[in-house]
């Protein structure tokens, strides 16, 4: 695996699954994805227990055209059917809070994992006709889903 020289973004997922595991998760990125290991650093569990996935050493496998500069964190639930619990919400803001003043990561560099099409449009300068599909850049879901607003989050970050 490359090692993971700079960080600049945090990408917020979710599992898609109201019952999942970090065991699971992995078993899945490895056996079906055929990738060398789980493709998240980090996730939450239900109760906020914060876990560690693939080693913050390695690039990871969460958001096409950002895994060289950026750490994955994903929070299991469903978060299109449900909201996060208030455990993981206060784990995930204590976590990017850490991260932010670790790595020097603008507030804005936070990112649900939709919305990297929108930062890579921006900051990378993709011609029009590459941007007219969110497919180009593999992000073609509501990752982290909508009921996880990263306005908010973000709002909660810059008043610490």
């Amino acid at each position: 695996m490359e090692l993971l020289k700079e960080v600049k973004f945090i990408a917020v997922h979710h599992s898609q699954r109201s019952i999942d595991s970090l065991k699971r998760i992995k078993n899945l990125h490895i056996k079906i994805n055929g990738w060398e290991d789980i493709g998240y650093h980090y996730l939450i569990d239900k109760k906020g227990r914060l876990q560690k996935g693939r080693s913050k050493k390695f690039i990871g496998a969460h958001v096409f055209g950002h895994n060289k500069n950026s750490l994955g964190i994903c929070l299991i639930g469903n978060f299109d059917k449900e909201k996060p619990t208030k455990k993981q919400i206060q784990t995930l803001i204590k976590f990017l809070k850490d991260k932010i003043k670790k790595h020097k990561i603008p507030i804005k560099n936070i990112l649900g994992h939709r919305e990297f099409w929108d930062a890579t449009n921006i900051l990378d300068n993709i011609t029009t006709s590459q941007s007219s599909s969110r497919e180009f850049l593999g992000v073609t879901k509501t990752c982290p889903g909508k009921f996880m607003d990263m306005d908010e989050i973000r709002k909660v970050l810059r008043h610490f």
